[in-house]
């Protein structure tokens, strides 16, 4: 017979992606299990494969423990699967980050250090967060935290994904350069094509449409400002569409993604509001925190302060 759940201490979830940054989730882990253990601290962890498995196992262990927050060691995929949880069960959500790109990180002030980053985790410090819900034809519901990415910015994801080069990105340290890569490799493949972009009930038609980002948080894809002045609580999304260029021109607009300035250019048009819907003649893919979120037609409406996020003061 089990003991009663008062038996048991309120304990912290790590979720463990060993595999994030070409391996650095697993020495990240070797590190903070390391001070856990020689600060008594009461942790359970798991091991994940996938992101399904992540969401699976830490289920069954959140049905079973008294836990009281979850905590991804790895990118922000891995945050990503963890944010149905942290919303069904109302559990604060931390990061030690080890991935590629690590928006999530950037936006809430957490540092790479292991060490630093658990000891935002362990020091208890939240702040509230907005969530972004993209719901598909079939009624199927995605969370998102940093954007949901739809047309090039979509089949860029796909390919980065499945690439050898985001293997070879990450050993060199420089993540961030598989979105560049990816971006010039499908940039030959990719047309674009009508989009239709309704904002609070306001359509928008842009004719050669190449992408379009829904996004909660500002940067993305390892620290491009793609949306420079959202926020992950200001209660809303911010969008940006690039349309009406050539894949040349897309180019030239491209390095000043770095600093936000491509929000001036003639070909990108910024939106903000609670509730966006993205169209196209033929459907696009759409790829939520870089994970895949379906495809075209999307609504996406704005959780206003739906999560709790470990989080440095000054972050």
């Amino acid at each position: 017979m089990d003991p009663p759940e008062e038996a048991y201490p309120h304990v912290i979830l790590f979720v463990v992606n060993e595999k994030s940054g070409n391996g650095r989730g697993k020495k990240a882990w070797q590190a903070a299990e390391s001070i856990l253990r020689e600060r008594g601290t009461p942790y359970a962890a798991i091991t994940a494969t996938s992101p399904a498995d992540a969401i699976l196992q830490a289920k069954s262990k959140i049905e079973r423990e008294p836990v009281q927050a979850l905590v991804a060691v790895g990118g922000d995929g891995t945050v990503h699967s963890l944010l149905p949880l942290a919303v069904e069960y109302r559990l604060p959500l931390g990061l030690i980050p080890s991935g590629s790109g690590n928006d999530t990180a950037l936006a809430f002030g957490i540092p790479k250090d292991p060490a630093a980053a658990l000891d935002i985790v362990l020091g208890g410090s939240t702040r509230p967060s907005d969530l972004l819900a993209a719901r598909q034809p079939d009624g199927s519901l995605h969370y998102s935290l940093i954007s949901v990415a739809i047309g090039l910015d979509g089949a860029v994801a796909e390919d980065v994904n499945g690439s050898r080069y985001k293997r070879w990105c990450n050993r060199l340290g420089i993540g961030s350069a598989a979105y560049i890569i990816g971006l010039f490799r499908m940039l030959a493949a990719f047309k674009p094509q009508p989009l239709t972009v309704t904002v609070d009930g306001r359509t928008h038609v842009f004719q050669k449409g190449w992408l379009t980002a829904v996004a909660n948080l500002a940067t993305y894809g390892g620290g491009l400002k793609i949306c420079p002045d959202a926020k992950p609580s200001d209660g809303l999304l911010h969008v940006c569409v690039v349309h009406g260029c050539s894949a040349l021109q897309l180019l030239s607009v491209f390095p000043t993604v770095l600093s936000g300035k491509h929000v001036g250019s003639k070909f990108v048009t910024m939106l903000k509001g609670t509730d966006v819907s993205v169209e196209a003649p033929v459907p696009l893919l759409a790829y939520g925190d870089g994970e895949p979120a379906g495809h075209t037609p999307v609504r996406a409406s704005v959780l206003p302060r739906q999560l709790l996020i470990f989080a440095s003061a000054s972050g």
